[in-house]
C-alpha cells in the first residue's frame, strides 16, 4: 500500500472585514487564481499584499457577477 501525504500551504490573503462579504471574497480569490495561475499561492501575491479588498474591488466583482448572471439568464 502506498501512502500519500498532503502538503498544506499557508496562504496570506485579504480577509473580509464583516460577515456578509464572504462570497465576494471567494469569487475575487478564485478570479485571481484563474488569471494569475496557481503560482500566485506560492509567492504571497494573493490580493497584491493588501489586508482587505477595496470597495472598488468589491464593486468590480459585483459588476462581473451581475453581468454574468444577466447574460446567462437572457442568453445575451
Amino acid at each position: 500500500m502506498v501512502s500519500h501525504f498532503l502538503i498544506f500551504l499557508i496562504v496570506q490573503c485579504p480577509r473580509q472585514p464583516g460577515g456578509t462579504e464572504c462570497g465576494y471574497y471567494v469569487m475575487k480569490f478564485m478570479k485571481e487564481i484563474a488569471y494569475e495561475g496557481v503560482e500566485i499561492l506560492d509567492n504571497d501575491n494573493v490580493g497584491k499584499g493588501v489586508e482587505e479588498y477595496s470597495a472598488a474591488d468589491m464593486d468590480g466583482i459585483r459588476e462581473d457577477w451581475s453581468t454574468y448572471a444577466v447574460n446567462s439568464i437572457f442568453k445575451l
